[in-house]
């Protein structure tokens, strides 16, 4: 056993802490929901704490999950809660599921909540999945119309400048912008390709600092990722407290999950009106940009002592709503960019016929 210094204790390369594609994030959300399944099927049969923990890390796929989960059955031999254990050593999963545990652990409901929880986590995968698989195609078209472009500044337009320069004449000005372009592709793509990724790092670095805020200004995906941000408070907030925990403790939980989500003040000022002797509802329907609807059952719920069933029919309906949205939005963005990139392309084949018929009134 080796005992050091925290400060000279290994830390996070700033690539993994910085740049979330890159990995060293959290766990995909399908192995969470799997993981949520198992433990909830342990629990079940009443099976104690360490061989569940054996069981999961056996069956663990990824090496550094099984790792992880063998480190947290040692934490827990050794008295360690297994809350404190999972946060310490274990697999990096969402907030939500951490506050589970910690809302669970002197519950006899825990199996149930975990399960729960294994629904929320496989229908926000879902959701991601609908999304990427929708993107594929624009992003072929993407990468077929940059193919093209580079195919006509590389080959077509360097065979057509000495038709003019016979002439004594300039190049009509399609043909010199596609000369310059493949110039620039051939004798300094190294510099374009840094200038590239400086640019995508750039972009990455300022949507982790802007957090929600950049999301939300979009004007089509604004509204989307706003449904889908209340979703997850709902959601969030109906599990706790079915956990067993107190509203404004549930409140700040759910706020801390992510700081920089957009209900995520609206939460904190909830529990702190709250914790002051006042209404959780009151800071909710301070917030123009939660739907009368939630805000008033919210109040509802709250004065009848009956918030957690209210909780769950509201995020049942904004199920229902995000999904119809989403699948809208999903169904307009392909034909949307594809008329788009056809658009570049025609007026990239128009530059190319007005060239040739400037080659005809050369010949005339």
């Amino acid at each position: 056993m080796d005992l050091g210094e925290a400060s000279r204790l290994a830390r996070e390369p700033w690539w993994r802490r910085d740049i979330p594609l890159l990995g060293g994030g959290l766990l995909p959300l399908a192995a969470q929901a799997a993981l949520a399944e198992e433990m909830a099927t342990l629990l079940r049969v009443r099976l104690p704490v360490l061989d569940m923990l054996r069981l999961l890390s056996e069956g663990a796929e990824g090496g550094d999950t099984r790792a992880r989960l063998g480190r947290v059955a040692r934490l827990v031999a050794e008295g360690t809660p297994l809350p404190d254990a999972f946060a310490q050593a274990g697999p990096r999963v969402a907030p939500v599921f951490l506050a589970l545990l910690r809302a669970g652990e002197a519950s006899t409901a825990l199996a149930e909540q975990l399960a729960e929880l294994a629904q929320l986590l496989r229908r926000q995968d879902q959701l991601r999945s609908q999304v990427a698989t929708a993107l594929i195609y624009p992003a072929i078209l993407v990468v077929a119309a940059l193919g093209v472009l580079l195919i006509v500044s590389l080959t077509l337009a360097p065979a057509l400048e000495p038709i003019f320069t016979a002439q004594d004449l300039p190049p009509p000005p399609a043909v010199a912008a596609f000369l310059a372009l493949g110039e620039l592709a051939a004798t300094r793509w190294p510099w374009l390709l840094a200038g590239l990724a400086g640019l995508g790092f750039a972009g990455l670095v300022a949507v982790r600092a802007a957090g929600a805020r950049l999301v939300l200004a979009l004007p089509v995906f604004g509204g989307l990722a706003r449904d889908a941000a209340l979703l997850t408070l709902l959601r969030s907030l109906a599990l706790l407290l079915r956990a067993g925990r107190p509203l404004a403790a549930s409140l700040r939980a759910v706020a801390g999950f992510d700081r920089g989500a957009p209900f995520a003040a609206t939460a904190l000022a909830a529990a702190a009106e709250l914790e002051n002797g006042g209404r959780a509802h009151r800071a909710l329907a301070a917030d123009r940009r939660l739907p009368p609807m939630v805000a008033e059952l919210f109040r509802i719920g709250e004065e009848a002592n009956s918030l957690g069933p209210v909780l769950e029919s509201l995020a049942a309906t904004q199920a229902d709503r995000l999904e119809r949205r989403s699948r809208r939005l999903l169904q307009l963005l392909t034909p949307a960019l594809t008329l788009l990139i056809g658009g570049l392309v025609g007026t990239l084949v128009y530059s190319i016929m007005d060239a040739v018929f400037a080659i005809n009134d050369l010949a005339i």
